[in-house]
């Protein structure tokens, strides 16, 4: 899937997550053809020896890595390929193969490119008998660090406990009658009133309140020193108030409009130096920590909610996904989550739009991995993984809608998407090796006399030919008749395509049809029926009108 992505979506998607399996030792699903031989890797490795027979040794020898790391190391090429030049890629992983796994990305996206582990602590494990091991790594690389630096680009989050904050503020004002000394003192009194784990109480310098919101009373002298000196007086006293050691933090035009904008909050006397009013709402987002906790178990409870039962074992975390989106996304970006799962990326990218307004669009590939025969997903009727993913994406998007409909304002947020299979190809396929005999070969020669399958879906033609052409997979289609001529419009007319190999279009149809002047016409190459001199006449045709041919 990632080799068919690489022609419309190269250098487009700006944020890849991925939640790869687990290196357990057991057999991936991921069944890659490699040249070499399983008996002669394990002879070069040393995994058998004289006789033939297996060490008992394999989970320390090579092989036990080596295959996990072949099943990445391909994915990860391809995914470099995707990302925008300031994109950057986050995988989940934990402590067997965080090593292996970052040596391999160094040499994929290059070491100068790593950005840093996060370490996820997810809630303890009473499971092991020398370190409870309840922490993950998130490991993110940059398609290009120096993209980054050279644009100014950060990465912020928002801080946790705002909200309550506003809230608790929005109240002992009403309760005050407007009075900011008393809500500021109740504000403090609240502050103290909070447990110390409270993420609300990390911000309790933030304790005075005035017509625009809570602050707290910054230094407003120049830092590291030198800053300039100059007379301010005391809007009271009249008198010169004392200046910093280290200068005013503001030239003095700038000082004099912040005294003016009530941003320079005085001492009782002129003998207090000054204070700058720094106002929470203009300080919401920080760098984020390299170390979070986010208990783990919350996010499988939440899905099963969602399901209706326990499909899914392990599920990542939606606010977690939807924290790193923030942090590295805007409105029309695009996201791709390769190891797609119970669906937790698209999930995130939905609920973050609904939050902030954008239109990200994301792209999940999950392949249909069968669900164990006892598990609560099959009892449920999910015979594979991408049933759920689609599901979970299905059922997201109808709660998101039901929780945001009063936030949107009457504006329509996007939760539809659409599913594809991968298939063989619809097209006839040259396929010839050496050990072919003389009547196999007159009977491949023959079989190329039909361009695409037959039974071959007119839909199912047109996406396997619009990614050939590098269109994306979420083109504006339109089926529409032209001189009775049922035929496909894509992306309001840009390409125009005829894929019916069963009825052959009239010279005066095929007219019609280029004088709509398309920038490209597809022809299934059936359509014709053998007739070269309709072909030919086409041809002349969109020479004429400056149309692209190309016949499939």
């Amino acid at each position: 899937m990632l080799k068919i992505l690489q022609k419309h979506y190269y250098g487009k998607i700006k944020m890849i997550y991925i939640d790869p399996p687990y290196n357990t030792g057991n057999d991936f699903v991921y069944n890659d053809n490699y040249a070499d031989s399983i008996g002669s890797y394990l002879e070069l490795t040393g995994q058998i020896d004289g006789d033939g027979k297996l060490s008992t040794n394999s989970e320390s020898a090579g092989r036990f890595h080596s295959s996990w790391l072949n099943m990445m190391y391909p994915r990860l090429k391809l995914a470099r390929n995707l990302l925008t030049p300031d994109g950057a890629v986050f995988i989940s992983i934990d402590e067997a193969e965080i090593g292996n796994l970052k040596q391999i990305c160094n040499e994929v996206f290059g070491e100068n490119n790593l950005i840093g582990s996060i370490i996820w602590a997810a809630g303890r494990k009473n499971d092991s008998k020398f370190i409870s091991a309840s922490h993950e790594y998130i490991l993110c690389y940059a398609r290009s660090k120096s993209v980054l630096l050279e644009n100014g680009i950060t990465w912020k989050v928002r801080k946790k406990g705002l909200d309550a904050i506003y809230v608790a503020v929005e109240k002992f004002v009403r309760e005050s009658g407007g009075d900011y000394d008393v809500s500021s003192a109740a504000l403090k009194a609240w502050y103290k009133s909070l447990a110390d784990g409270d993420a609300s109480k990390k911000h309790k310098h933030y304790s005075r309140i005035d017509e625009r919101g809570v602050y707290f009373p910054g230094d407003i002298s120049w830092p590291g020193g030198g800053g300039p000196t100059y007379e301010v007086l005391h809007p009271v006293t009249g008198q010169p108030v004392k200046v910093p050691s280290r200068g005013w933090r503001f030239q003095k035009d700038v000082m004099n409009q912040h005294i003016e904008d009530n941003r320079v909050l005085f001492g009782a006397t002129e003998d207090a130096v000054p204070t700058f009013k720094r106002y929470l709402k203009d300080t919401e987002l920080e760098v984020p920590y390299s170390v979070f906790y986010q208990d783990g178990r919350a996010a499988t409870k939440r899905l099963t909610s969602l399901m209706g039962s326990k499909v899914f074992d392990f599920p990542k975390d939606e606010y977690v996904l939807q924290t790193l989106l923030a942090m590295t996304t805007e409105n029309h970006d695009i996201v791709l989550d390769f190891f797609a799962g119970s669906g937790t990326t698209a999930h995130a990218v939905m609920q973050l739009n609904a939050e902030d307004g954008g239109s990200r669009r994301c792209i999940s590939v999950q392949l249909p991995e069968p669900t164990s025969e006892k598990s609560e997903a099959r009892k449920a009727g999910y015979s594979t993984i991408s049933e759920i993913t689609r599901e979970r994406i299905r059922r997201a998007g109808m709660k998101i809608i039901e929780e945001e409909s009063a936030k949107l304002d009457g504006q329509a947020l996007d939760v539809g998407f659409r599913a594809y299979k991968l298939v063989d190809t619809n097209f006839t396929k040259w396929k010839v090796d050496s050990d072919l005999s003389e009547d196999e070969l007159t009977s491949l020669f023959t079989n190329f006399e039909d361009s695409a399958n037959d039974g071959a879906l007119p839909e199912a033609l047109l996406t396997e030919v619009l990614l050939k052409l590098g269109f994306s997979l979420t083109e504006k289609i339109e089926s529409i008749e032209v001189a009775g001529l049922s035929v496909f419009s894509v992306a309001y007319g840009l390409v125009m395509a005829y894929l019916d190999e069963q009825t052959q279009p009239t010279l005066d149809q095929l007219r019609a049809l280029v004088a709509l002047e398309p920038e490209r016409l597809v022809i299934l190459d059936d359509a014709f029926h053998g007739n070269d001199e309709l072909k030919t006449n086409l041809v002349q045709e969109c020479r004429a009108h400056n149309v692209d041919l190309w016949t499939a």
